[in-house]
């Protein structure tokens, strides 16, 4: 008699071949239980205020959906770096599942400005950012997806204004691990016209 087991995220299957003429085949449904649920890597949000959004439990039976479920739900908040975060899975003590989110935090934005700004206002551009939803702000957090769009909005108001391709560049500056200070600077395409002299 020939047995062979194949794993399949959370199932065993069991095939039994008997003198090779016929195929019994068993899926048995693994009850791996979650042993605890954990979090590492958080500095300002606490451990708990993450679990909220998390269903998975300890005592529950492990699903590897579920799982996914509660790391989109964490990414949500919008204070963890999307690229940077991940959910691990260890074996425990007893033989069941532990669920550890791996954070990464996003910095703070502590200073925004801008230069290169000739004849507006900062507050313009704030005011333009504001209406357009986009969240950039002292104390706000340095979301790159924010950062794409801030500039989205900034060209298509200088533009607005009568500036001939604008362009943003944005230059950050780390002040500390966890703080950013996010400067625009703004260039303005100088075109030439060809004048005719007599």
């Amino acid at each position: 008699m020939f047995l062979r087991r194949i794993s399949l995220v959370g199932t065993v299957v069991a095939v039994n071949v008997v003198g090779g003429l016929g195929y019994g085949v068993r899926a048995q449904r693994a009850s791996r239980l979650v042993e605890e649920v954990a979090v590492i890597g958080n500095r300002r949000l606490a451990r708990d205020q993450i679990l909220k959004h998390v269903k998975t439990k300890p005592g529950e039976v492990y699903s590897w959906k579920q799982v996914q479920r509660d790391l989109q739900s964490v990414l949500a908040l919008g204070v963890f770096d999307k690229r940077e975060t991940r959910v691990l899975q260890e074996t425990g003590q007893r033989g069941g599942v532990v669920i550890i989110f791996e954070v990464v935090e996003l910095p703070r934005i502590l200073e925004i400005s801008f230069k290169g700004l000739r004849h507006i206002k900062e507050t313009e551009i704030i005011d333009a950012l504001r209406r357009e939803h986009v969240n950039l702000e002292k104390d706000s957090v340095d979301d790159p997806v924010q950062i794409r769009q801030a500039i989205r909005v900034i060209r298509r108001f200088l533009m607005s204004r009568g500036w001939a391709n604008p362009s943003v560049t944005v230059l950050r500056e780390m002040l500390s691990s966890q703080s950013v200070s996010i400067t625009f600077v703004i260039t303005r395409e100088v075109s030439f016209r060809k004048v005719a002299y007599e």
